[in-house]
């Protein structure tokens, strides 16, 4: 049987955090992809979706 070993990838988006606008760090793995927030601590399951200009990243409560 061959196991398939899911990777992982990390990114940093600019001024992402919704709470303290520092760096956001996101990790995108095969359970989805996870945020926290090193400034503030804020974590979060951010949302990713395909634009026509790449990716977009965004975080549930965000629409105010």
């Amino acid at each position: 049987m061959t196991e398939v070993q899911p990777t992982s990838r990390d990114y940093k988006i600019p001024e992402g955090c919704p709470v303290c606008s520092a760096d956001l760090p996101v990790r995108v793995s095969a359970s989805g992809p996870s945020a926290v927030c090193k400034h503030c601590g804020w974590f979060g399951r951010p949302t990713i979706t395909v634009t026509h200009g790449g990716l977009r990243v965004s975080v549930e409560g965000e629409r105010a």
